[in-house]
């Protein structure tokens, strides 16, 4: 990795940090793996590889955090292994969550969710036995045991970590390199005829026959796996899978545009709304250029990002919403094709009654967790876009909250362009959840999607 001192505020973009960090195998400033890490000694909850780092951290957000850390620790004292079961975990996880007054977004929330436990006896380290620790899964690491527990989980569980344990050595590299969290690698060049996204079984088809990266079709294999033991082979497919998180969304949105467009393969001008636009949205934006590059008759894409957490930076009015252009591949500039994206701070309910709104072809909302999450604020939102004049796309992590969703769109009389489904342009890179069904329980982005239809 590169010197430490390359990107020293690493950890302030918390929403990006890997869960390597927050699961104590690398340093929790500089994200640099080191075999002598220290934790802080009051909160036991982060590591670090040197006294500047631990200094560094404490300055930039640790001091806010770190007594509350401690305060819910105490709360905590042995509990013996014996007949202790998952719920027992996850009711005090839900507790000390409620009693941080916080959620996992935020990085007391994550430190909270992510705290290592046993994975057989589910304590926590201040729940064993005086001065014993937990150790972690030499092959993950993102997987503890305590010494009363086997050292082992199930491989195949391990493989998926070591996964998401690659993935983030993707991510702290590539910050350290160029100060982006974000992977983008979609098409180099613009499609000169129109191959549906449809007739691609998968990403691996995506890859090798809609894309012009065919020549590592035989380097990986339908899950996006290496095939071979080149190093550098193995690491350009672990970015190809760990880049299906950013361009998920892109790929989505041309399904749901050819599920809804008969004539899209010859539309000059797209128009879409993107709600609830936050952090991961706008990590993507300049995959949206992949639009032009499968849609070869499209010259000109209409993006509007509208949210409570839309960036402050990219606008200082929220009566009047410049339009900004977004840059372009050479080949598309040379054909004249254009991005124009507009801002709004609010919700979509609120924005449509400006002069602002124009009806969008399309309007998307990735993992809104409305059924789930501020389900009160999300109502009057859902409660247009149940009957608005333009079909609508949703997308969720969790089967749990499909169910959910699907009761209140029942309730509000919705009907569907596509029923509730696997989406197969879901992220193929795995990510740990905070608080699961399950221990070592994994999410992936986009897994389910839907399409309320127009009034």
């Amino acid at each position: 990795m590169a010197s430490k001192d390359s990107n020293p505020d690493l950890a302030s973009d918390t929403y990006q940090s890997p869960a390597l960090a927050f699961k104590q195998a690398l340093c929790f400033s500089c994200w640099d793996v080191s075999s002598n890490l220290s934790r802080c000694s009051a909160c036991k909850r982060v590591s670090y590889c040197s006294a500047k780092c631990q200094k560094q951290d404490w300055n930039r957000n640790h001091k806010k955090i770190c007594k509350k850390l401690v305060v819910l620790n105490k709360q905590k004292g042995y509990i013996p292994s014996a007949g202790r079961r998952w719920k027992d975990y996850s009711d005090e996880q839900e507790l000390e969550f409620l009693k941080s007054g916080t959620w996992n977004v935020c990085e007391l929330g994550r430190l909270v969710g992510y705290e290592p436990y046993c994975y057989h006896c589910y304590r926590r380290e201040s729940q064993l036995e005086d001065k014993t620790k937990l150790n972690a899964c030499q092959y993950c690491l993102l997987t503890s045991f305590c010494p009363s527990c086997q050292q082992t989980h199930p491989s195949a569980e391990c493989v998926t970590l070591q996964d998401i344990a690659a993935d983030d050595k993707i991510i702290v590299d590539l910050r350290r390199r160029t100060g982006k969290s974000s992977i983008v690698s979609f098409t180099q060049l613009p499609r000169k005829h129109y191959l549906s996204l449809s007739s691609a079984q998968d990403w691996h088809d995506y890859y090798t026959r809609l894309s012009d990266k065919g020549g590592c079709r035989s380097k990986m294999n339908r899950e996006l796996k290496h095939l071979l033991n080149d190093p550098k082979e193995r690491e350009f497919i672990e970015y190809l899978r760990c880049d299906t998180n950013t361009t998920t969304i892109q790929l989505t949105l041309i399904a749901a545009l050819e599920a809804i467009m008969p004539n899209v393969s010859t539309r000059s001008s797209i128009s879409l709304h993107v709600i609830g636009a936050s952090g991961a949205e706008f990590a993507s934006l300049p995959a949206f250029e992949e639009l032009f590059h499968l849609l070869p008759s499209l010259t000109a894409l209409h993006l509007s990002f509208v949210g409570l957490n839309v960036l402050e930076d990219l606008t200082d009015d929220t009566e009047t919403k410049n339009s900004l252009t977004l840059r372009c591949c050479t080949a598309c500039t040379e054909m004249g094709r254009s991005i124009s994206m507009t801002a709004w701070r609010g919700p979509y309910h609120t924005y449509v009654d400006t002069e602002c709104y124009k009806t969008p072809d399309l309007a998307a909302a990735f993992h809104s967790g409305f059924a789930v999450d501020e389900e009160a604020a999300w109502h009057p939102t859902i409660k247009y876009l149940a009957h608005a004049p333009h079909p609508t796309l949703f997308t969720a992590a969790r089967y749990f909250e499909i169910r959910k969703e699907m009761g209140v769109w029942k309730n509000l009389g919705a009907k569907f362009v596509k029923n509730a489904e696997v989406n197969k342009w879901k992220g193929m890179s795995p990510s740990l959840t905070v608080c699961g069904d399950k221990p070592n329980e994994v999410l992936y982005q986009n897994y389910w999607w839907y399409i309320v239809k127009q009034k």
